[in-house]
């Protein structure tokens, strides 16, 4: 089940992340994640059992946001090289994953204080799958993109508007009645 649950999320992080480099990235990295949360596992003398089973094959499932958002954001990044790439990914989707994973956490920790086993053995995989998929989402996947990432982007960079600078008036085109021309007015302060 464990492997099936690894190549579906593969399978649809491909789907999800146009670009055929994802898949050097999906399928490794879950299985990394899968496997290092199997020694968190065994070094908090967590025994696999029905249970602990159980929230592994969720863990996959919340695994995949970790890693899926900085590769989505990677690859939809404009910039021109692998550093500038993971700068903007790191600088746009970091926080998000950061606040994700303490979300979760915070969600979790009236689990520590039960005095049953299953809740204490959910506790435990949910505490490592968080402090992994944080460590692998925000410090590794980021090096290895630095090193090995594409500079491609399956983003059209024309089709992109100007992103607002904080404080400045955000300038766009009046909508008008039909055969007017459009008036750039200043909408808004960001």
């Amino acid at each position: 089940t464990a492997v099936l649950g690894v190549v579906s999320v593969t399978l649809i992080g491909t789907i999800s992340i146009p670009h055929w480099t994802a898949i050097f990235y999906v399928c490794p990295l879950i299985s990394i994640l899968y496997i290092d949360l199997l020694g968190v596992l065994q070094f908090s003398g967590v025994a696999i059992n029905a249970v602990s089973y159980v929230a592994l094959s969720m863990s996959i499932g919340l695994l995949v946001d970790f890693l899926l958002h900085i590769l989505l954001r990677y690859f939809e990044s404009t910039k021109t090289t692998r550093e500038e790439k993971v700068k903007d990914t790191l600088r746009t989707m970091g926080s998000s994953i950061l606040i994700g994973g303490v979300s979760t956490f915070l969600g979790v920790i009236p689990l520590a204080f039960s005095t049953s086993e299953i809740f204490t053995t959910i506790f435990i995989t949910f505490m490592g799958l968080v402090t992994l998929g944080i460590g692998h989402g925000l410090i590794l996947i980021p090096v290895l993109l630095s090193l090995v990432g594409t500079t491609e982007s399956i983003v059209d960079p024309s089709m992109i508007e100007a992103v607002p600078v904080k404080g400045q008036p955000m300038i766009r085109e009046m909508a008008l009645e039909e055969g007017e021309s459009a008036v750039p007015v200043a909408v808004e302060k960001w």
